[in-house]
């Protein structure tokens, strides 16, 4: 089970990325500008953090892993839509918010299910273990995608690639993924009280503060290195993509760490060096200094930071709200994730005024470095064991 959503996540994060070092060339292509370009990424994470939510809900109430098919199919359909039919402004962002929509619940369903399954001692580890299949996804799809249109000559010809696997998921998880349900049917009484609980509320606010730096330096990283480090496509999103490379045992570590010594002394350290390290990646110039700035970012970034923020979510989830799990872990990665609505928009506007990248990028450094200030308002977390 642990690998099928391992697999799966890093499937969607492929399909993600994929279009980020194709920025540029899309925009040029279709003449759009920075803005509209940021807004097709935009288009995807709108429709992928409506989702979240109504997946939640709707997979405590009739089954996470037949929300998770039913799902999962219409991003794959998405993605062939983006390959096939994404020829001009108007497809690309209908095929993208498709795929985004049908993306959105992978996360309450996969997060929903393991985080009932797994014993609270292994939660952030399991989560750990799930978030390194983002990472490698990230990697895939900024890494390949370049490569493949330089080829192919052809910008969807990386979405026509990566609809395959997409597809192919949905076997994979039929055979391998229990069907968790809650006890009972929750009404919107308790689900209210998910949403009124502060303590999530802040913690999600943190997670949001956290994943805005890290999607300004995914989304808009390989444009910076192209036309302001001078990196080719290839490399620009090869580099961008070394934050994959230390996010693995970055997330195995970190995720280990919180469940001996608690969420929050891990919280506290993790993310104000990630945001301080991604202030450094607006100043360095050299290709050495570059490699290494973005390598000790993928130590400290979304994938070693969102598994301690979502078994912390799990922890407060499961000793108030039994049976509303997939309904907290959705809200938890709605709030979060919008994050990646808004930084690659106020990026691409930021770039349309200023004519560079380096404000962008340390703006996203101030909000990462409030959301660490956030951290010191909450309680003690509890060791899992």
């Amino acid at each position: 089970m642990l690998g099928a959503f391992t697999l799966g996540w890093a499937v969607i994060y492929a399909n993600r990325t994929s279009m980020y070092p194709l920025l540029s060339v899309i925009a040029a292509d279709l003449g759009l500008s920075s803005t509209q370009a940021g807004f097709m990424t935009s288009s995807y994470f709108f429709l992928y953090v409506l989702m979240q939510i109504p997946a939640g809900v709707a997979g405590d109430r009739f089954g996470l892993k037949r929300v998770l098919l039913v799902m999962f199919a219409l991003a794959a359909f998405g993605m062939l839509g983006l390959g096939l039919a994404g020829t001009s402004f108007a497809t690309l962002l209908f095929f993208t918010a498709l795929h985004g929509l049908g993306a959105g619940a992978y996360y309450p369903a996969a997060f929903g299910t393991i985080l009932q399954v797994v014993p609270p001692a292994r939660r952030g580890l399991s989560s750990a273990i799930i978030g390194s299949g983002m990472a490698l996804g990230l990697f895939a799809g900024l890494a390949v995608s370049g490569p493949v249109y330089n080829y192919l000559d052809s910008y969807r010809a990386p979405f026509l690639l990566l609809c395959v696997p997409t597809f192919l998921m949905l076997a994979y998880f039929h055979f391998t993924v229990p069907d968790v349900k809650s006890a009972g049917t929750p009404g919107w009484a308790e689900y209210k009280s998910v949403l009124a609980d502060k303590q999530l509320w802040l913690i999600n606010i943190i997670s949001f503060c956290g994943l805005y730096g890290f999607w300004v330096a995914v989304a808009w990283g390989p444009t910076f290195l192209k036309l302001e480090r001078g990196f080719s496509l290839g490399q620009a999103g090869l580099y961008t993509g070394l934050v994959a490379i230390m996010a693995v045992p970055a997330a195995l570590l970190w995720g280990k760490l919180s469940d001996y010594y608690g969420r929050k002394p891990l919280a506290l350290l993790v993310l104000p060096a990630s945001g301080l390290v991604l202030f450094c990646l607006s100043q360095v110039t050299g290709q050495t200094a570059i490699f290494a700035t973005l390598l000790t970012f993928g130590l400290f970034s979304n994938s070693a930071f969102v598994p301690i923020m979502v078994s912390w979510t799990a922890d407060i989830a499961s000793s108030r709200y039994p049976g509303r799990m997939g309904a907290a872990v959705g809200v938890f990665n709605c709030i979060t994730m919008s994050s990646a609505i808004f930084a690659p928009v106020i990026s691409g506007y930021l770039l349309d005024v200023t004519g560079s990248l380096v404000p962008a990028i340390i703006a996203g450094s101030a909000v990462m470095l409030i959301g660490s200030g956030l951290i010191l308002l909450l309680p003690p977390s509890a060791k899992a064991i």
